[in-house]
């Protein structure tokens, strides 16, 4: 401020008032505006000073992979529209786990005009460290960091989800429930088995293992888990499935079979993908509230700009259970 001062003519009491935004003390249209031209070209990086150039207030959102069909366009998009209705332009960068490119995109964010970042993945799960760093406000979307546990992350309610799920067919007198889950490794899958066992244990039925078989997110494997739940001394009377991919390999397997969905067997998937409804049987599914997700954690991070108290580092965002044909008789 002292270089602002010095080059400007006024005091450092001045730029300090200017640069804040303060309005206590009535200051020349004229002088302020010297202070911020000059605080512009020195290079003072504020957001009070870009704004009030008229350059747009940004936001940057880094994910490492993302494509057009991948349910968490939704989370951007989200994003995107609550980012613009709290005057910020929201930037995305796709870096692909190129090493080369997350460099660029880490020196463009820490040269920019840049207010803060959210730092997303498109798949529920811990990382191990942030690939692109930087000292601006941060908040975590649909993902936690192991080196970095204070940051505030805005993360599905997967639990809750699965046991509404599972809730919902043992209302409908279903008893035997399988589950075909995705990659242990994924926080995503950890916490839908969770939920899905929760449920059960609350309605005094134990867990049997055999039930639940890991399908990788894959309509494949779902395909063959599905073949061999229905080979069991005792198949299942429901299959809860742990995405709406799986379950369209797990349809194809009660239809070899020649069961009906829901007469034989109901089935319940999670993501509430558009494939859920346009299926036959419409697809029961656990919404995944991804578009929400994305507000929430521009909401978030508007709070960490604005230096206002933040309730909680962990926001689970929870999704809807949808009801449809293929667990309803």
């Amino acid at each position: 401020m002292s270089d602002i001062a010095a080059e400007a003519g006024v005091s450092q009491s001045t730029v300090s008032l200017v640069l804040n935004g303060s309005t206590s003390v009535k200051i020349a249209e004229a002088t302020q505006q010297r202070v911020l031209e000059t605080a512009e070209k020195l290079g003072y990086a504020n957001r009070k000073v870009a704004h009030s150039l008229g350059r747009p207030r940004k936001i940057a959102l880094v994910i490492n992979g993302l494509n057009n069909i991948d349910p968490f366009i939704d989370a951007v998009n989200g994003a995107h529209e609550e980012a613009w209705a709290n005057d910020y332009v929201l930037v995305t960068f796709n870096y692909r786990h190129d090493e080369e490119l997350a460099a660029k995109i880490e020196a463009e964010i820490n040269g920019g005009d840049y207010q803060g970042v959210i730092y997303a993945s498109s798949m529920t799960r811990e990382l191990s460290n942030r690939r692109v760093k930087t000292a601006l406000p941060t908040v975590l979307l649909n993902c936690t960091l192991q080196s970095e546990s204070d940051l505030p992350a805005i993360l599905p309610a997967d639990m809750v989800g699965a046991y509404k799920a599972v809730q919902h067919l043992i209302e409908q007198g279903y008893k035997r429930i399988a589950h075909l889950t995705g990659e242990s490794w994924m926080l995503a899958t950890e916490q839908r088995l969770e939920g899905y066992r929760q449920a059960l244990i609350d309605a005094d039925i134990m867990p049997n293992s055999q039930y639940i078989r890991e399908a990788n997110w894959s309509p494949k494997e779902a395909h063959l888990q599905t073949k061999a739940l229905l080979e069991l001394p005792n198949p299942p009377e429901a299959i809860f499935c742990g995405s709406d991919y799986m379950a369209m390999g797990c349809y194809h397997a009660i239809a070899e079979k020649g069961l009906k969905i829901p007469q034989d067997i109901a089935v319940v998937g999670y993501d509430d993908q558009p494939m859920a409804a346009e299926s036959f049987p419409s697809l029961s599914s656990v919404e995944l509230p991804y578009s929400l997700m994305g507000k929430q954690a521009i909401d978030t991070l508007c709070a960490l700009i604005n230096q206002q108290p933040i309730l909680t580092l962990r926001q689970k965002v929870e999704g809807e259970l949808v009801v449809r044909s293929s667990s309803r008789l």
